[in-house]
């Protein structure tokens, strides 16, 4: 009996060899169509303001931001780091992944950042006109759901804009940034 099996298997692997080598061999399609990531890649700085929530007070931001496609085109890093200063002694600091899901038509994100939460992961059904919301949730932080919007201009990515709900499940405004390309 095991004979048998072990000859089975092996007439499978080697019948199925053809078709496995074929199916490495196509190169991957990059994701998404029409190259709907370039709009992340570029370098630039952003000024905004972090709003006031609970004992921690708002104050003015600068920052840099660099993105660049990674991993064959199918994905964007975006970095962004604020500077220090004496209203923000503790600047954000994040690395945001985006791709795309072609099964599922719709972006995704990625996002790791200082602020001690883990990581979170967020959706977006894609551009709206200039903008595209990722609805995101934090992993390991029960109940924290909050969005990402970024706008896109002439010169590429223009704004960013925080929001996450509060206790009563309202959207309300954490941070706001105008950006420039380099």
């Amino acid at each position: 009996m095991k004979r048998t099996s072990l000859a089975i298997f092996t007439a499978l692997v080697c019948a199925s060899a053809p078709f496995v080598g074929q199916a490495l061999a196509q190169p991957a399609e990059a994701s998404p169509p029409s190259g709907q990531l370039d709009r992340f890649v570029g370098d630039g700085t952003c000024t905004g303001n972090v709003m006031a929530m609970d004992k921690h007070p708002g104050h003015a931001t600068t920052g840099k931001f660099h993105g660049e496609k990674t991993l064959d085109g199918h994905w964007v890093v975006i970095r962004y780091d604020e500077d220090t200063t004496t209203a923000n002694p503790k600047p954000f600091s994040v690395v945001q992944y985006i791709g795309y899901d072609k099964a599922k038509k719709r972006f995704i994100a990625v996002t790791f950042d200082n602020s001690g939460a883990p990581y979170s992961m967020g959706t977006s059904q894609g551009w709206q006109g200039n903008a595209i919301t990722f609805d995101e949730r934090a992993e390991g932080v029960e109940g924290l759901v909050f969005r990402d919007t970024f706008t896109n201009g002439d010169s590429g990515m223009s704004s960013h804009t925080g929001t996450m709900k509060d206790k009563h499940g309202k959207w309300v405004k954490t941070d706001e940034e105008t950006c420039r390309k380099a």
